[in-house]
């Protein structure tokens, strides 16, 4: 092992470390010395860096954060605002949404940690689970359900979060079983073709809950 270091290198390779250990092993199943060893430092990096595991589990979370946060929901949909009231444009903001999570689940720039950690932390309650809930989810559902009400206001907050949960739960299946849905595929990557019929797909479910149908608006060229 290399001896006490020092360096913004070495606090990303720890965050790193602990990321893909909590991904696959879940955060309370990661030891001190397990980061320690994965990142190939010194135990006392760890506290020289981070204080404490539990404070570089806060970074590892902070990370994926940061990460979504930089392009918000919000910020995806703002082109369709003063459209809203018709059905390209609501058809379009949907879509923004949809492209959105898929870009940032299955970008090639970004580890596959991200989303793992996303989906041990919600699995048991914790302190970790309520920062993300938080800073993460809760705004992004919340914008959403703002965006499917002014489409149809008839909603209830159970239906709104119903049709929520089914644009996002096929983007987020397909990166928490991602190892078995490329084998399924036959692949060793998601295509470009595969995400965009992905995107078709759940944009235009979307838009039957709604109530929106095709012949209301122009179709996406890729389709």
């Amino acid at each position: 092992m290399k001896k006490y270091a020092s360096g913004e290198h070495t606090r990303q390779t720890l965050i790193n470390a602990a990321g893909e250990l909590a991904a696959k092993l879940g955060f309370p199943n990661v030891s001190t010395r397990a980061i320690a060893q994965h990142a190939n430092e010194n135990i006392g990096s760890i506290h020289y860096h981070f204080g404490s595991k539990e404070q570089l589990f806060e970074a590892v979370v902070q990370e994926v954060i940061k990460r979504c946060n930089a392009y918000p929901v919000s910020l995806a949909i703002e082109p369709f605002y003063n459209v809203l009231d018709t059905p390209a444009g609501q058809s379009g903001a949907l879509r923004a949404v949809v492209k959105r999570e898929i870009t940032l689940l299955f970008d090639p720039d970004y580890p596959l940690w991200h989303s793992r950690v996303v989906y041990q932390l919600m699995q048991q309650k914790s302190r970790l689970q309520d920062m993300m809930v938080k800073e993460l989810f809760n705004p992004i559902v919340d914008t959403i359900a703002s965006l499917l009400k002014r489409i149809n206001p008839g909603l209830d907050s159970q239906e709104t979060f119903l049709i929520i949960t089914q644009m996002i739960s096929p983007i987020a299946s397909h990166a928490d079983y991602m190892s078995y849905c490329l084998e399924h595929l036959g692949t060793d990557h998601y295509s470009v073709e595969y995400l965009q019929k992905m995107e078709n797909l759940i944009v235009r479910q979307t838009e039957l809950l709604l109530g929106l149908t095709s012949e209301k608006f122009k179709p996406n060229p890729a389709e």
